[in-house]
This record gives structure tokens, sequence and C-alpha cells, in this order.
């Protein structure tokens, strides 16, 4: 493992050192042993723990022409430091005493004597660090996952030069107690984690997702990539068991979707908005209230279901197929009643999933996207304008629901709690309006229909209900206004309509 800086004018020798040490600490974790190369000079550490000691030290340099061996002495046994010294074909070898960070302005004096009598200069130089040892620390990734449990914690992230970090209530904090990790600590978690294939392919792509089984604590969603050339992972923690619809505290009437048998239901929001959770909620209750068969296809497999009154059959992307399009076409001849697709990431698949939807299947998926609005937009957007007007025509006939998803945290207590924005797609306006392109409307139909819920109006209720702060709910609407004027007690038009 290898990195390169340089260095200035004014850089001494003891910068470059001190410089080149945080920074390979900050991007790869502890080393044991490194050594730094320049034109003229190279410089070997050794330590235990260079973050606060360094126990070996040596700078090799050439001698300018004629230099005496002894006027190098001299000096460097006027600076007291206990420096040895070795001489041979023509350099110098200075080996420094064991010393701390704090020390380090002592030694000074040796940059000082290098400049004066090396063959040339050390100064605007271009260093070359290679570390030939890390620090190991033997991480046991499941002493991690208990961790998280314990924290209630969502995500764990992973990356030489830090130590873990985890996310509980959407905040990222370091694990107490835990070590910097180095590039070979991760390396080892990488190969606790993957198999061979998948680790194969996280080196030869530079990233790669996969699941990993914790037994009897969960599922990890691990997702690996590279980050200044040592291997990182970011890790979300899954329930064994899929949740049910009162845990999530989704309203009712999506339960209902449930029940339907064709049409295409999308949950959307940003990463970590719990999109995937509430789909496990939706096909989990499918499993346990209808006799189907359910196929997922997921990159990766999440939330592991086991067949109940449904049959469950869980595809991976890259393990068991190769890309959504392709799984999603060729589910329809696979005789399922409901599909699932980890996400719509493209035309090809957008155009399948409308199509399982049309030919009597029912279909759920996710799509980044922040309001019903977008997500509607966004599907047409897809395709080039000469199908837009098809594309409408479908969707519209099509489309049972859409939400999107926000988390909140919590006024009491540990947890966070959706904030949704409900559109139905059962209602004549919201045919009409997809058909007719009037895209926009949708907002001023879910405002005023009985069922649906902008997110200003599922905020309100939470706020009014005692469940979040009014922060939480205002950082969820979209007309903070109109959410002042409700909370106030002021009515008008546009409160009324929140109100519904």
């Amino acid at each position: 493992m290898s990195m390169v800086i340089g260095s200035k004018s004014t850089d001494t020798i003891l910068d470059i050192f001190k410089i080149g040490i945080d920074e390979l600490i900050r991007q790869q974790g502890l080393p044991l042993d490194l050594s730094f190369k320049a034109k003229g000079c190279m410089m070997e550490s050794r330590g235990t723990d260079m973050a606060k000691r360094i126990d070996v030290l040596r700078i090799v340099f050439p001698l300018k022409e004629g230099t005496d061996e002894q006027a190098v002495t001299d000096q460097i046994e006027k600076t007291g430091l206990g420096c040895r010294l070795q001489f041979s074909n023509g350099s110098c070898a200075i080996t420094v005493p064991p010393f701390e960070w704090r020390l380090l302005p002592k030694l000074v004096p040796l940059d000082e004597i290098i400049e004066t009598f090396a063959a040339r200069t050390l100064r605007s130089q271009s260093w070359e660090l290679t570390i030939k040892k890390f620090k190991n620390h033997d991480i046991n990734i499941n002493l991690c996952i208990e961790i998280m449990r314990e924290k209630r914690a969502s995500d764990l992230h992973l990356r030489a030069g830090s130590p873990p970090y985890i996310r509980v209530d959407n905040d990222l904090f370091p694990i107490e107690g835990m070590p910097i990790l180095t590039a070979d600590d991760m390396r080892d978690l990488v190969y606790q984690l993957g198999s061979k294939a998948e680790t194969d392919i996280l080196e030869a792509e530079r990233e790669c997702s996969f699941q990993y089984h914790a037994t009897g604590t969960g599922y990890l969603r691990v997702s690996g990539y590279f980050k200044q050339g040592a291997m990182a992972l970011a890790i979300r923690l899954i329930d064994e068991d899929p949740p049910d619809f009162e845990a999530i505290n989704i309203p009712p009437i999506i339960k209902t979707i449930c029940d339907t048998h064709r049409g295409l239901f999308l949950v959307c929001g940003i990463t970590g908005s719990g999109k995937s959770t509430t789909l496990a909620a939706m096909v989990d209750h499918i499993n346990m209230t209808r006799h189907t068969h359910i196929i997922t296809i997921e990159d990766p497999v999440e939330y592991v279901f086991k067949d109940k009154k449904s049959l469950i059959s869980q595809r991976q992307v890259g393990r068991d197929t190769h890309s959504f399009g392709n799984a999603l076409r060729g589910s329809l001849r696979e005789d399922p009643d409901v599909i699932m697709v980890g996400e719509m990431r493209d035309m090809e698949t957008i155009r399948s999933a409308i199509s399982a939807a049309e030919t009597g299947h029912l279909v759920f998926s996710t799509l980044h996207t922040m309001t019903a609005v977008d997500t509607v937009n966004r599907i047409i957007g897809f395709f080039p304008p000469a199908e837009r007007d098809v594309v409408r025509q479908q969707l519209a006939f099509t489309l049972r629901g859409v939400i999107c998803q926000r988390l909140l945290k919590k006024k009491e207590g540990v947890g966070r709690i959706p904030c949704l924005e409900i559109l139905l797609g059962n209602s004549p306006l919201v045919r009409d309006a997809i058909m007719d392109g009037e895209i926009s409307k949708l907002h001023d139909i879910i405002e005023v229909d009985s069922e649906m819920k902008t997110f200003d109006q599922f905020a309100v209720e939470l706020f009014q209900n005692n469940i979040v702060s009014k922060e939480e709910a205002v950082s969820a609407c979209s007309n903070l206004g109109a959410f002042n004027r409700i909370i106030s007690g002021i009515k008008s038009s546009e409160g009324r309509k929140l109100l519904k």
C-alpha cells in the first residue's frame, strides 16, 4: 500500500515525516512499518502506535563529495539527541532514538545537519510512502453487529483511517472503545463477510453489494467500495423476520393495497427512508393472507421471507439473474401473482413493470423520488417524447398508488416514525390528470381527498398527536406558512385542506 505526497521549500524533513504519517493514518489506518523515499533520501520508521510514538526512525542520505565524516559525527553529538550514525559508500544513516510526537520540535537540529551535509537538498521533493505492515486489530464483525442491535443502529460504516461508526436515528457516532481501522483490517473484514466470488467482484469492479447472515441477530446488506486505495464497507442491519404494519406505523390504507390483485404500487423516498422495510411488510402481509406465488428481484436480497400461505421466490441480481430487466421479463413466464422489484433503475425495467401490471399482476417497486408528483413525472420522463402519451395512458390505468416516505425522530424515546405522502391511483381524478398530462394537479387532488395525504398533512397530524416535535414536523413540510396557521388555530381555505 503506497501513496505520494509533495513538500514545499519551507518544509523540513521532519515536517514531511509528520504530515505523511498523519495522512496515512487518516486514509489507511495505523501502520507498524513504513518507508519514505525521495530522490536522494530514504526514511524508515516503525512503531506499535505511530499515532502517539515512533519507536524507530532511520534517515539515509548521500553525503556531499568530500564531506568529512567526523564533522557530521561532531554535529550530531552536539545535539545531545543520542542518535547513532553509520557511514557506507558515501552515504550516512542516522538512527533516531524512540520519541513521542510532542518531542518532535527537539529534533529540528537534525534537519539543519542533513541539509548542510546532504548531496542535494531535500526541500520541494515528491515522497513515495509505502506501508510494509499495518497494525492488525482483529476486529470481529459479529461484535459490531451486537453493538448495533444494542444501540438500535440502522447502519455500520467501516473504513480504513477511522474507527467503526454507527447510525442511530439518522445520526452517525463512532463506537466507543473501538480502534482506528487499517487497510489490512478492512481486507480481513471483507473476507469475513463475503464469499470468494463477491470479494473478487469487489476487487475487480471496485464496488459490490451482497448479503451476510448473522444467525439469531439479522441479515446484513453489505455495500463494499474502495476509498483512497483501501476497502470500505457500508452495512445495513435487517431483522431476520419482516416487520408488520403496526410495528412500522404505516397507515391501514396501505395494507388494503396488498389485498388487490393487479396494478403497480411504488414506495419512494431518499436512501434510508424505510422503503425496503415498507415493501417487506406488504410482501409478508400477502404471504400470511393469500395463496399466491410471489417473486422478488433484489440487489442484494434484504429481508428473507419464509413461505407461509404463499410461495416466495427471492432472486438476487448478479447471483440468480443478470439484471432487474431480465428477471422481470422472465418472471412473467414463472407463474407469478405478485412481483416485487427492488428498484426501477432504467427505462426497460419500468417498461417491464408496467407491462406486468397491465397483464394482471400486482407489482411493487421503489424509486428515489421526493414526492408523488416527482414520481409520476420521473416514470414518464424515462421514456422518449414519442412514447410518453402511450406511457401516460398505461400508467393511468395500472397505477395503484404511490407513497413517499421521510423518517422523523420521535419526540419521546428512541426511534423514528415515517411521515408519508399518499397518492392512490383508483381515483378517476388521478387517472384523468395522468392521462391528460396534467401531473401538477395531483398535489391538489391529494390535498382534498379524504384517503390521501400530503407530507404537510401527515406532518401536522404527527405534531398534533405529540409524536414528533415542531422542528421535526416542519422538516417534512413543503408549506411552512400553512403549517404555522394550522397549529395557531387560524382557519383558511388552505388550512381546511390540510386538516382533512
